[in-house]
């Protein structure tokens, strides 16, 4: 008995002196151990109490409403596997606190703050697979709906100057066994005709001064005032006032409705700042940056994903790789799981 309670005490000061090491590690270091450490715990424990947490505290600071129809009648109704849940009275429909959020609907949840981890290193569909114990598949089907979780949160509206101009990428149709219209590319292929045309998917990207952008996928080809105005009006801010862009005539249709001022920089005759104050360097910066990050995908991506993946470039850029600050945001859209159902279709507006 004394043998057992000197064994407990010497443990005791074991436990407390790892506890204060953990304390002195780097913000990334202590990230990394705790994924470690919810990876070897069992099902329903660690990571998933974190994640219900995280959950919790969104809910907290937002309008809790009903993921289906977004009316704040709720009212409690019950539990279900030992998760409370609750009941609309507009639509009379049934949900839990994960309903409707990136987390929705999958099994292992114990291990997806891990798979957290994956997201906010950028690994590999495999590398992450491989260190959140799951397949290849799962690994694919989570990442999508976590990307798909990132739309429009984080976003914020621009105010005062504001730079945009598009970029192009090359028409994909990676993962579809048939294709019909033309023959499958090799990877690193070309467009078969030269310019910009609608074997290339336009990206808009628009910034303020303070660093604030988005980046919205807009359609194959050249973009039109319509597309302009549905991937950037609703983040023109009260206080917006120029908007700076290339030559492109669509783009001063879209500040005369939304009531900027529209400098235009015409680079191809060597311009490129007006008034000392007016240019588009800031966005050529983020498409420069955008190329260099696609590269990591080196197989290419579906042109079906490409909003996902325009999602988890803005927000990297954000949060630099905090994978607690990435859970909470895949946790924050109540839709996010309707959104990642309906990525097959391709959604490209004239």
């Amino acid at each position: 008995m004394f043998y057992l309670r000197g064994n407990l005490e010497t443990m005791t000061r074991t436990v407390e002196a790892i506890l204060k090491d953990i304390l002195l590690l780097a913000p990334d270091a202590r990230e990394k151990l705790i994924q470690y450490i919810n990876l070897q715990l069992p099902q329903g424990s660690g990571s998933e109490a974190f994640v219900m947490e995280v959950r919790k505290g969104i809910q907290e600071r937002n309008r809790f409403a009903c993921p289906h129809c977004s009316s704040d009648a709720i009212v409690g109704h019950g539990t279900y596997k030992g998760r409370k849940r609750y009941k609309c009275k507009s639509c009379q429909k049934t949900f839990n606190d994960l309903t409707g959020t990136s987390i929705s609907g999958i099994h292992k949840k114990q291990n997806w703050q891990a798979y957290m981890g994956c997201i906010s290193e950028g690994l590999t569909l495999r590398e992450a697979a491989k260190r959140a114990h799951i397949s290849f598949r799962t690994s694919f089907v989570w990442r999508h709906k976590v990307l798909s979780s990132l739309q429009d949160i984080g976003c914020t509206k621009m105010e005062g100057i504001i730079e945009s101009d598009e970029t192009f990428f090359l028409f994909s149709e990676k993962g579809k066994r048939t294709i019909k219209d033309r023959k499958p590319r090799k990877r690193g292929g070309k467009a078969s005709k030269a310019g910009i045309n609608d074997e290339h998917v336009a990206v808009i990207v628009a910034a303020d001064r303070h660093g604030d952008f988005v980046a919205q996928v807009a359609g194959k080809g050249r973009v039109t005032a319509k597309q302009i105005d549905k991937s950037l009006g609703t983040w023109i801010g009260d206080k917006a006032e120029v908007i700076c862009t290339d030559s492109h005539r669509s783009y001063g249709s879209f500040a005369k409705k939304r009531g900027l001022k529209h400098v235009a920089i015409n680079a191809s005759k060597g311009q490129h700042v007006k008034d000392k104050v007016y240019h588009i360097q800031n966005i050529n910066s983020i498409h420069s940056s955008m190329k260099d990050w696609m590269r990591r995908f080196k197989g290419g991506i579906g042109s079906d994903y490409m909003q996902n993946y325009m999602n988890w470039f803005r927000v990297e850029k954000k949060l630099a790789g905090s994978t607690n600050a990435y859970t909470e945001y895949a946790l924050t859209s109540n839709s996010s799981f309707v959104t990642w159902k309906n990525i097959h279709p391709q959604i490209y507006i004239s």
